[in-house]
């Protein structure tokens, strides 16, 4: 096999999101197993580069647009991606040399499109860094939407919609905030592991965990390696799962003994906590779309010793013949979304998704909890979570579910979490944004079923 540069192979990861809606760390979880002669820093430069271009996309295009004698619209795609990696690597990383990511852009374009491509790649690349202090950017005092949007880069429908409903200087504070690297958080196998011994045996290999704010399982991790390098993930000990995710399982308050459906199941994460809460003692129903992501739950159930899950192929939205029958103590209807929540560890979310996609998505969401209210038991619980952050998705489901279920009622979380998480409780819902912790933008709602 050829070896690729740690730039070669992120561009490729660049196309092919920008080809086939592919997630960057599947990507770059297919590269390590591919590339396996990469190091430990190759591996963290190439991760770095990749969600360096997808998070600051709109200010490296830009620049782009202020320095190309080519209109924009008329560069090549793989073109475009050797310039944004390029430029990414002049504007924000002060450690690598800019002759050498000048030099290994040009490169990488004579590889695809010949001398052409490599001269026009090293004349925007080089006018950039000469003029790099003198760019000039949208003024904050006479278009506060335009400049937020491309110095913070996030698409300007966002930043316009966050800007009237929380206020400019809110919209630049979460902006900021969606442009930090998160910190890493797991979820203690109780199954295998007390989380304090999780803590002591992680210290022991030299990394820096501590016990997470808010979640009984959780422990957040400083300067970690690739995911794919932690200790003990196989043995099981733990799954990768945002904080704020975690709290979505205490507040459907599972019990042992129970017959439970987690409808939208994959990857996993929250179906094998249900059945850790549960002691591994009852009946989950896993529910998704695909086989293969019921593989995915079926494979982390095996490796966290869970033993309850059975997996069912179908779809949330639409009647399901092979459950007909049964009729659950609890669901969770953890619905697809558009994630935008998540933007810190998904910044590619932000140029992949479109304002139109949150009415497509409400629809969708309103199915899905019509069609499983149907599955519940009298005096059953039924909770609504998503990753997302507009009320489309979040409240207005809700509520216009209530108003023609008035079977249904919105029971209030708070005495389901700590007394910390009080402030993260609206009006009974629970939502994490905007962002006052290190924690995803999450909105759950409990609803009880009437006797």
């Amino acid at each position: 096999m050829t070896r690729k540069s740690p730039r070669a192979i992120c561009l490729e990861i660049l196309n092919r999101i920008e080809e086939a809606d592919r997630h960057p760390d599947t990507l770059l979880t297919d590269s390590f197993k591919r590339y396996r002669y990469l190091t430990s820093l190759d591996r963290a430069f190439l991760t770095e580069l990749t969600y360096g271009v997808l998070r600051w996309r709109e200010r490296l295009d830009w620049v782009i647009r202020h320095f190309s004698k080519i209109p924009f619209e008329k560069i090549e795609p793989d073109i475009l991606n050797t310039l944004r990696l390029g430029l990414y690597q002049i504007l924000f990383l002060s450690r690598t040399p800019a002759s050498a990511a000048v030099n290994q852009s040009v490169e990488l374009a004579k590889r695809t499109r010949g001398k052409g491509g490599g001269g026009f790649v090293n004349a925007v690349l080089r006018s950039a860094l000469r003029g790099k202090e003198a760019i000039h950017y949208p003024d904050l005092s006479e278009d506060p939407v335009l400049h937020l949007s491309v110095v913070e880069s996030h698409p300007l429908w966002l930043v316009r919609r966050w800007t009237e409903e929380f206020g400019l200087k809110e919209t630049m504070r979460i902006c900021s905030f969606n442009n930090r690297v998160s910190r890493l958080t797991l979820r203690t196998n109780t199954l295998k592991i007390k989380r304090s011994e999780l803590i002591e045996k992680l210290r022991e290999r030299g990394l820096r965990p501590t016990e997470g704010a808010y979640s009984e399982e959780g422990i957040l991790l400083d300067d970690p390696p690739p995911v794919s390098e932690l200790p003990f993930l196989k043995a099981g000990f733990y799954v990768v799962q945002d904080e704020a995710s975690q709290l979505v399982t205490p507040i459907l308050d599972p019990k042992p003994g129970e017959r439970i459906l987690d409808a939208c199941a994959a990857p996993g994460g929250k179906t094998t906590h249900i059945a850790q809460k549960m002691g591994n003692d009852g009946e989950i129903y896993a529910l998704d779309l695909t086989r293969e992501k019921l593989n995915r739950v079926e494979r982390l159930s095996r490796n966290l010793g869970v033993g309850i899950v059975k997996t069912v192929r179908g779809d949330a939205s639409q009647s399901l013949p092979y459950l007909k029958d049964l009729r659950f103590d609890r669901i969770l209807a953890d619905v697809p979304c558009s994630g935008f929540g998540t933007l810190r560890k998904n910044p590619d979310l932000k140029w992949r998704r479109a304002e139109e996609d949150i009415r497509r998505l409400s629809r969708f969401q309103a199915s899905i909890l019509e069609n499983l209210a149907g599955y519940l038991k009298s005096e059953g619980v039924l909770v609504y979570s998503t990753c997302t952050v507009f009320r489309e998705e979040n409240e207005d489901v809700v509520e216009r579910f209530l108003k023609d279920h008035p079977e249904f009622h919105l029971d209030p979380v708070n005495r389901l979490l700590p007394a910390k998480c009080d402030p993260m409780v609206h009006h009974g819902y629970f939502k994490t944004f905007p962002p006052s912790d290190e924690m995803d933008g999450f909105f759950v709602a409990r609803l009880t079923k009437a006797g």
